[in-house]
């Protein structure tokens, strides 16, 4: 004979069954989408230094250390996540054992790297040899630099890299890269760092030396195939439950 009935275990197993999925649903990690928002690969014909060590230049009154900065176009928000750039060192025989980037991204002022909207000192960074060779002489490096989120809004503006390798007597150059046609600007821009402060410069050399080897990749959250479907789950569950419990019963063989 089949009676309905509602056990005292059934229902408890139900509620442990929905309060499972309801957990997983709510504190499983999202998943990230990733999109590169400038793409300028390195030409391998020659870099600028940009490493915050002071150093003695004949034509300058004292040392001082040199930064540049390249500049982007955003034509919606996006957050900013990881930065790939190519570079090399020069004076030294060998590169520091490790590297400290500082990443500033400014506005824009009228051509020139404006108002620091993010600085991020020591970021983390991942570095290896390419294989390539930088005008005929100099090791290509690739680095990964891992940045904390920045959210952009629509506009321009500048990303500025530089390293310190105080301590070593290799300076860091940022090299040169082709130019991003649909994202990237024209021209690049550089900054003598304890001489002139916020005084930019347009970097004006030849044209296939006037933008920087960058790669910016941004980050979204969105919801994995795995997320809906325990969300899917959890909505039909939990009308289960609502309709065993109102009818106060289940099926159960006596």
């Amino acid at each position: 004979m089949l009676k309905p009935r509602l056990t005292n275990r059934g229902f408890k197993t139900l509620l442990l069954l929905l309060w499972s999925v309801f957990f997983i649903a709510t504190f499983s990690d999202p998943a990230l989408s990733q999109t590169t928002i400038l793409a300028q690969p390195p030409t391998q014909i020659d870099a600028h230094m940009s490493d915050a060590k002071l150093q003695t230049f004949p034509s300058l009154p004292g040392p001082t250390g040199v930064s540049v900065a390249d500049n982007f176009i955003l034509s919606s928000q996006q957050t900013l996540a990881q930065i790939r750039i190519w570079g090399l060192y020069a004076g030294g025989n060998s590169p520091p054992a490790t590297d400290n980037f500082t990443v500033v991204i400014h506005s824009d002022a009228a051509g020139l790297p404006g108002t620091a909207l993010s600085t991020q000192h020591n970021v983390s960074a991942t570095r290896q040899v390419t294989g390539q060779i930088v005008g005929g002489a100099f090791t290509e490096y690739a680095y990964t630099l891992m940045l904390n989120p920045v959210i952009l809004d629509p506009g321009i503006y500048w990303v500025e890299i530089y390293n310190d390798t105080t301590g070593n007597p290799a300076t860091f150059f940022w090299e040169f890269g082709a130019l991003d046609s649909a994202h990237g600007i024209p021209a690049a821009a550089f900054v003598f760092t304890a001489l002139f402060g916020s005084n930019w410069q347009v970097l004006s050399v030849d044209s296939d030396r006037q933008d920087l080897a960058i790669e910016i990749t941004s980050a979204a959250t969105v919801p994995t195939l795995t997320d809906w479907g325990m969300l899917i789950m959890s909505v039909l569950l939990g009308g289960t439950a609502i309709f065993f419990i109102r009818k106060k019963s289940a099926l159960n063989f006596i």
